[in-house]
């Protein structure tokens, strides 16, 4: 029975199904590949213990053998690009052996495993299994060798299934950019996208009832002040790009719906503020990220704002007197084109590629740096709160972006600092970021109603309604904004 340990680094991109003959004639190549037919069985409880720890454990045939393998997340990382994998060789028999997690004693993985199984309230059962035929080929790169791995089949639990086509890429040796850098090329050349949805999940969803993958929200990073800023900014986006990359997937793959859309534009958000307020500190960071980052966050936003119409106004107003009219559709962009968009995968890439690098050590201490960002964050409230009774539509928008920046780096940089001060100060900003946003949603939707009075005159009862209400709305905001101003600084 032999064993084998090691650190997965894998990216995993979505083939549509059009693209399934070419992309298997492309890993196969000239010669050299290899074709097998892999059956897997997952385990886990009901309640789903080893998902909720980020464990995954199969038995899978393998041709004619048997291999039970381990999977775990590696500290820190949630995107799925870096796991821990330890497999077992459970021989070439007729009859699936039976699980036995001792045979993964003495690894990490295998201990938290052991501990779940000990803690759970419910045995281990069958949740669910896959059936997949895999064409596989190892390549050479100018930064090392990785493995292709085109796979199509299903993963079904009792009579519901799920389709599985998709190419992994994992690295064999060398660089971790060998990776990246055959991703983009698959990607340029084949239209795939960037896919972090992947058969344990897709397994979970098909034995559950639900119809959509779970949302994925923030995720606050461990920092240590002994970390250069470089690092920890790289950290940050880390933290900052699961909820972009699964929300975002979720979407792209049909499975995911509004709210989805809305948790990855926040993720989104959070990413741009990490790259704009550190952007004069690190020459590592890449001035267009941040500009194609924009370009899909206002798409996104665009959809976002017709919603908020179409879902929380329309009928309030028609409860208020509004003249009904009927509103054209809401928009006809399709949020899975944008996310499964070929410049958006290559930023993504991107984005992991710097989350993952080797960090500059030679920058400044991480503390100093993010005090004078939030020290500068919190000035400019200052000014801010002075003005924004009287200040502009433009402006009131400008001190809300300043607020939730604020508290985006607050949060990332958390761990620095004594919880109980960083705790202090977030309840502070949640209810200025509350009112400013009642603000923006209302100024929102004044103005899509106004874009439709040309074409439908009883809009014109939807702009006055909303604008009326604007004054009140922005006295709601002033004292809670006047507190986050005010706020004792936990960064000192």
């Amino acid at each position: 029975m032999s064993k084998a340990n090691h650190r997965e680094i894998e990216l995993k991109l979505r083939v549509p199904s059009p693209m399934a003959r070419s992309v298997d004639l492309d890993v196969a190549g000239k010669g050299g590949s290899r074709r097998v037919h892999l059956q897997a069985v997952y385990l886990d409880t009901p309640d789903g213990d080893l998902a909720s720890h980020r464990l995954a454990w199969r038995l899978r045939k393998e041709g004619r053998s048997w291999v039970q393998t381990l999977k775990a997340a590696t500290a820190g990382d949630h995107t799925g690009l870096d796991r821990f994998e330890h497999e077992v060789q459970r021989g070439s028999t007729n009859v699936a052996p039976a699980f036995d997690h001792t045979l993964h004693a003495g690894t990490p993985a295998g201990e938290l495993l052991a501990e779940v199984l000990a803690g759970a309230g419910t045995p281990v059962e069958q949740r669910f299994h896959t059936d997949i035929w895999r064409r596989s080929r190892k390549v050479r790169t100018r930064a090392g060798t990785v493995e292709l791995a085109f796979d199509r089949g299903k993963v079904a639990s009792g009579e519901r299934s799920m389709h599985v086509c998709e190419l992994e890429i994992e690295l064999v040796s060398g660089s971790v950019s060998a990776v990246f850098d055959t991703a983009r090329k698959w990607v340029t050349t084949h239209g795939l996208w960037l896919d972090s949805v992947n058969k344990a999940m897709r397994g979970r969803l098909a034995a559950s009832t639900d119809a959509e993958l779970p949302l994925v929200k923030a995720n606050i990073p461990q920092l240590s002040p002994a970390m250069s800023a470089d690092e920890a900014v790289r950290v940050m986006v880390r933290a900052c790009l699961p909820q972009v990359m699964h929300n975002a997937s979720a979407v792209s793959e049909g499975l995911g719906g509004h709210e989805h859309v809305h948790q990855a534009r926040i993720g989104i958000r959070r990413i741009r503020t990490v790259l704009r307020e550190f952007a004069e500190h690190l020459p590592s960071i890449n001035a267009s990220w941040n500009e194609q980052l924009a370009v899909t966050f206002g798409q996104l936003g665009e959809l976002r704002d017709r919603e908020v119409v179409l879902a929380e106004w329309t009928s309030v107003l028609a409860a208020n007197g509004a003249p009904p009219f009927s509103l054209p559709v809401a928009h006809d962009t399709d949020p899975r084109d944008i996310l499964r968009h070929r410049d958006f995968s290559l930023l993504l890439l991107d984005l992991l590629e710097f989350a993952y690098g080797t960090p500059d050590d030679t920058t400044a201490p991480c503390a100093a740096v993010i005090a004078a960002v939030l020290q500068r964050l919190h000035r400019q409230i200052r000014r801010r709160s002075k003005k924004f009774a009287t200040g502009s539509v433009e402006y009131r928008h400008a001190t809300r972006k300043t607020v939730k920046r604020l508290r985006y780096i607050a949060e990332l940089s958390a761990s620095l600092y004594s919880p109980r001060k960083v705790k202090k100060f977030l309840t502070t900003v949640a209810p200025a970021q509350e009112r400013l946003g009642e603000l923006n949603d209302l100024l929102v939707a004044a103005e899509i109603y106004q874009s439709l009075t040309d074409r439908h005159g009883q809009a014109w009862f939807a702009v006055g309604w909303l604008k009326a209400r604007e004054r009140a709305a922005v006295k709601r905001a002033i004292a809670p904004l006047q507190r986050v101003a005010d706020a004792e600084p936990f960064w000192r």
